[in-house]
């Protein structure tokens, strides 16, 4: 929750037009939003708690982004990948609250 409500702080915006984008092209919002998903990516990826969540959960996160690109349009399949990132993110997120900033 925390990575995304920094990142929601940080890139509103960005995450308002990415956002607006995949609502408006529920089959294609794979290719038609891609430069946009990249402009939420590229500004989040300045904080320090958004780098170490994508560094300890870059397995899981993959295996979502493959899910998502192997059934583009049921999506939905893809819930149990998108839990186990959230899992991790919150583990990420509790240890930097606990004052872990390997």
């Amino acid at each position: 929750r925390e990575a995304l409500a920094v990142t929601a702080r940080l890139c509103g915006p960005q995450l308002e037009r990415y956002g607006r984008c995949v609502a408006a092209s529920p089959e294609s919002w794979h290719r038609d939003c891609h430069q946009l998903s990249l402009s939420v990516t590229q500004c989040a990826s300045g904080h320090p708690l958004v780098r170490r969540i994508r560094r300890d959960c870059s397995d899981s996160f993959g295996a979502f982004e493959r899910c998502l690109r192997e059934r583009p349009r049921s999506a939905a399949e893809c819930g149990p990948h998108v839990t186990q990132f959230l899992l991790c993110a919150q583990n990420v997120t509790q240890r930097d609250t606990q004052g872990d900033t390997q």
